[in-house]
């Protein structure tokens, strides 16, 4: 058969592996995430600017614990050529436990430093509590990482839809009766104990025992060690804007940016979520059977919801001023001056982050770290920006563009490796330039349809 037949034949076997499962998660995603945007909607509603404040700096704190101790479990598993074998993944949970509870322990001893540090009195005790949740976490079943190796993603897409629609509403009847950062602490942990249930009562062959095994702890640690380079860097991406802020600010002022970041990154969880169950395995399979089809495969994983995510977007830049104002309550409408800015991340994030989990899948480990060691040099260049009459403005502004750097870089490195096509990255462009004319269309409408909004 000659390479053009393959090639067909290969498309149309592409295109049936990425009906259903793709549109599923796609949907699910999105379910989720409007669940998400109600949830907060209402708890703005029953709770103060400065829960979300406490809640945002829990958030940022956990993170960094996360991060600095990632180790890619998922990638791992996935990746590893006994990663069905019963005894491999009780090594690997043993190794995922232990880890849940250092990090838990980690959490309580930083507590009482944190709170002093970014002087918020009100932190310690609500972050000791919700530590909790990395021991649940830690004991989630691996099931959860072996399901991608089956292709499983109707079941894991349910799982995050339930759980977060059960959450939702756990969360909102704890905030009614609460009305402070507890409640919102109750639903983080509920929902943790229900997505770790599901992980066992969800998949077939799921239960799990403590077995140490040197060697797959060594090879871990081997995998590991690029990895958890990338995700230090990953961290201080993602957190310096939030743990400088959080000292800057007030916690009702904090409240406003976390509620305008928290809105930002929602669409984000779509990017992560399909790169990781969709792309990510994909391109991982095409690479070793196939290499040559593997800028076809990675422009046809992406299909239609890379367009419309992007579109979505730039409505998300040019409508933030309305969308904030139609969503929240008026103590928040300070985020309506951080959304549009942080916006711009959001809208080229699947273009940065698709083209990073396809490089790695084709072996070149080291492109998340080099992609965010770019991110970091634009980021250290707005952080000393905040030295000038810019201010702590100049540090929100290098957060929300800095996927750009990012996307020049990945645009050059997958052009090396014959992975980029210039007409399909200009329509993403286009899509997201579309997007922001119709949010500012919108925007306009709005203040004429309605003055006192």
């Amino acid at each position: 058969m000659n390479a053009p037949a393959r090639s067909s034949t290969f498309t149309v076997r592409l295109r049936q592996q990425l009906t259903g499962p793709s549109a599923f998660l796609v949907i699910s995603t999105v379910l989720m995430n409007v669940a998400r945007i109600f949830n907060t909607v209402v708890l703005t509603r029953l709770l103060a600017p400065d829960v979300f404040g406490l809640s945002g700096i829990i958030l940022s704190t956990f993170f960094v614990i996360g991060m600095i101790s990632d180790v890619g479990f998922q990638a791992y598993v996935v990746r590893h050529h006994k990663g069905d074998d019963p005894k491999f993944l009780d090594a690997v949970w043993s190794i995922h436990v232990s880890r849940g509870i250092i990090l838990a322990a980690t959490a309580m001893i930083l507590a009482f430093p944190v709170g002093h540090l970014l002087q918020k009195p009100a932190l310690p005790l609500p972050l000791m509590g919700a530590a909790l949740i990395f021991i649940i976490d830690g004991m989630t079943s691996t099931t959860m990482f072996t399901a991608l190796r089956t292709g499983s993603v109707r079941r894991l897409s349910v799982i995050d839809l339930v759980v977060a629609l059960v959450q939702m509403v756990f969360g909102i009847l704890a905030a009614f009766v609460l009305r402070n950062i507890w409640a919102v602490i109750a639903s983080m942990i509920f929902g943790s104990l229900l997505k770790t249930m599901a992980s066992y009562f969800a998949f077939p062959n799921s239960r799990r025992r403590f077995g140490y095994d040197r060697e797959i702890s060594a090879d871990l640690w081997r995998f590991s060690r690029m990895i958890g380079a990338s995700s230090i860097l990953t961290l201080f991406i993602a957190q310096t804007d939030k743990l400088v802020l959080a000292r800057g600010l007030t916690l009702d002022e904090f409240g406003a940016y976390a509620i305008a970041a928290t809105l930002a990154m929602a669409p984000t969880g779509l990017v992560g979520t399909y790169a990781a169950r969709i792309i990510y395995p994909l391109m991982a399979r095409v690479w070793q059977t196939a290499p040559e089809t593997m800028r076809e495969t990675f422009y046809a994983s992406r299909g239609m919801v890379f367009y419309l995510y992007g579109f979505g977007g730039g409505m998300m830049i040019g409508g933030a001023g309305l969308l904030i104002r139609l969503l929240y309550d008026p103590r928040y409408v300070l985020a309506g001056t951080y959304l549009p800015i942080l916006a711009i991340s959001t809208a080229l994030f699947m273009m940065t982050h698709s083209a990073q989990e396809a490089m790695v899948a084709m072996g070149r480990t080291r492109t998340t770290f080099e992609m965010n060691v770019v991110r970091i040099a634009w980021l250290v260049a707005g952080t000393l920006l905040m030295l000038t009459p810019a201010g702590s403005m100049a540090i929100v502004i290098a957060v929300g563009t800095i996927e750009l750097p990012a996307y020049i870089y990945a645009s050059i490195a997958m052009r090396r490796l014959e992975v980029f096509s210039v007409r399909y990255e200009a329509i993403a462009l286009l899509a997201i330039g579309a997007g922001v004319a119709a949010g500012a269309a919108a925007q306009i409408i709005g203040a004429i349809l309605f003055p006192g909004l």
